[in-house]
């Protein structure tokens, strides 16, 4: 406490300035600049050699990948949760269950995270053009080019936004707290199965995360400044938040 009213008092701008908008600002600065980062290694080909030893090492031929069929089977079982249909559905059904539930802020948090979501992957892979690996044999073969990979990109947008506005429904610190773990859990184990069937390299899913993270960060900051002006209306009073933790 003395710490900080010694800051005030040398920094007297700190007590009218939001420290949590600055702080989600600079967070989204940095995974941008990250992700022009992976972009321009991939570009140049920097990583080719280690995204192709990451890939052989989950297969045990370059056609076979490790572990016994039933495995295999669900790897693309899960990465059908990061799928346009799966995702789309889910969305769908989060902003009904909202608009019903008298929240549409969070109804139009949740189109915007998937709109926007949709439309940065289709730019995004316009822009790079990375086709797919041919390292190893796709298990699911996909179509479409390979960077960012959209399924981690959704993944992480979709899926750690909804667990965010459940936890903000939890009373509980701990519910709150496995509320968001359950959705990140998710956006791994997706971009994971994406390596594992041979249909992204790590550096599409590292990109596709990266991007992800950033849009619901972005998502979340309009959606609070929104709320705070009044300009977007809360059934619960509260003011709107999405994945800023």
């Amino acid at each position: 406490m003395a710490l900080r009213q010694r800051l005030y008092g040398w920094f007297p701008w700190l007590r009218a300035a939001d420290l949590r908008l600055v702080a989600e600002l600079v967070v989204i600065v940095l995974l941008v600049l990250v992700f022009v980062q992976i972009g321009d290694a991939v570009t140049e080909g920097d990583p080719q050699q280690l995204d192709e030893r990451i890939l052989l090492a989950l297969r045990d031929t370059p056609a076979d990948p490790v572990g016994p069929p039933w495995l295999e089977n669900a790897m693309m079982h899960l990465s059908a949760l990061g799928s346009g249909v799966v995702t789309g559905l889910v969305a769908l059904i989060a902003v009904g269950f909202l608009i019903l539930a008298r929240r549409p802020a969070y109804a139009a948090l949740v189109a915007l995270c998937v709109i926007g979501t949709g439309l940065g992957m289709y730019v995004l892979k316009s822009i790079y053009e990375r086709p797919r690996p041919t390292v190893v044999t796709h298990v699911d073969p996909p179509g479409g080019l390979s960077f960012p990979s959209g399924h981690s990109m959704i993944s992480v947008a979709l899926y750690l936004t909804l667990a965010v506005l459940v936890a903000r429904a939890l009373d509980q610190r701990r519910l709150r707290v496995f509320a968001v773990a359950v959705g990140v859990l998710l956006a791994v184990v997706i971009g994971f199965t994406r390596l594992y069937l041979g249909v992204h390299y790590p550096t599409d899913v590292l990109a596709g995360w990266t991007a992800g993270l950033g849009w619901a960060l972005v998502c979340g900051l309009i959606a609070r400044r929104l709320g705070n002006r009044g300009t977007v209306e809360d059934g619960g009073g509260d003011d709107v938040t999405a994945p800023s933790t």
